[in-house]
């Protein structure tokens, strides 16, 4: 009986200890936000000015986990809005080593060309954040929804390659098919970025290529194509940074939007960096309609203490793609905290 109970013991413990072994690990991570914001707007604009509370505040908690698979590694993302308990963002990864890395996303971004369409230096925010169109100005990037994304790194060239089944979907739950959010743009899109900060000491660049299927030509007339690159240099503590692009096809009246972006960061210190950015978007619009522009000028500086850092930056806009009297300023003062 006593052989039997230590054989049962030792058999116990053996499963406990493969268990072990290949269990996953998990950490856990937060930011807590605290700001203030002002925000006022030109007669052409949206809405009126800001009058409302110019205080906010947000947190998130992060988990990270991964466990070895047959010598590839699983891993897991997760953003948690710690105010609402509800995903803000999350993706699940396996990384292959020399093959390169698979990733499923919803709700991350950085998938294919959106991975760099604006990547001049900045302290803090891009110059379009929070004003005007609310993105680098292109017409046709992938998106972060229920995303395919491939990374690996091939004789110093990064690969960012995305696709993405229907480009208008809501996020989707295991086991479950996702509708619509319209019926007047629904496709696919797929899109590559290749970057190189090995060639040349100090230079760091990429280009990118995104194309949307559009299948119902309601309210557009082509389907997409999106062209993109950029440049930084680095200088001692000074970063000079250039993007361009052009976006075609989509909404009628806007046959094409030229995008031209440059930017300046100067590293004061370890812990204080200021930067200037301009991001000005052209619509060229099509035989009888005129063309607009959108121009957004940004200056940011940050200051990190430890896991503290105060960020303050002051977005103006001017133009837009339906209006050349549109005008719109945003100061943000941001006092963040990670643990």
């Amino acid at each position: 009986m006593n052989k039997l109970t230590k054989i049962g013991v030792s058999a116990l413990a053996g499963s406990l200890v493969a268990f072990a072994a290949n269990a996953g690990e998990l950490s856990v991570s937060g930011s807590a936000n605290l700001t203030y914001t002002t925000e006022t707007n030109g007669p052409a604009a949206s809405s009126a000015n800001n009058i409302g509370n110019k205080w906010g505040h947000d947190s998130d908690l992060v988990f990270n986990g991964s466990g070895d698979m047959n010598g590839y590694t699983v891993s897991f993302y997760a953003a948690i809005d710690a105010g609402g308990g509800a995903y803000a963002s999350n993706q699940i990864s396996l990384d292959m080593g020399d093959m390169g890395a698979i990733t499923f996303d919803q709700g991350v971004g950085g998938n294919g060309a959106s991975s760099i369409d604006d990547k001049t230096p900045t302290a803090f925010e891009e110059s379009w954040d929070g004003v005007g169109t609310t993105n680098a100005g292109y017409d046709g990037l992938t998106g972060s929804t229920n995303v395919f994304k491939y990374t690996n790194t091939v004789a110093g060239f990064g690969i960012n390659a995305a696709y993405d089944a229907e480009i208008d979907d809501a996020r989707t739950a295991g086991g479950a098919n996702s509708s619509n959010g319209t019926t007047n743009v629904d496709g696919s899109n797929w899109s590559v970025a290749l970057t190189n900060a090995t060639l040349i000491d100090g230079l760091d660049f990429g280009v990118g290529y995104s194309s949307t299927d559009v299948k119902d030509g309601t309210t557009t007339t082509t389907d997409k194509e999106v062209v993109l690159g950029y440049a930084n240099y680095t200088v001692g503590p000074v970063v000079l940074g250039v993007t361009m692009g052009e976006s075609s096809g989509g909404v009628v009246g806007h046959d094409s939007h030229t995008v031209e972006g440059y930017g300046i960061a100067f590293n004061v210190n370890e812990n204080l960096s200021l930067s200037y950015n301009n991001n000005e978007v052209t619509y060229n619009r099509t035989a009888g309609n005129t063309d607009l522009s959108q121009e957004r000028e940004g200056i940011a500086i940050a200051y990190t203490m430890g896991a503290a850092s105060i960020k303050v930056q002051n977005n103006d806009s001017s133009g837009s793609s339906t209006s050349a009297t549109t005008t719109e300023e945003r100061t943000e003062v941001n006092l963040s905290l990670a643990f």
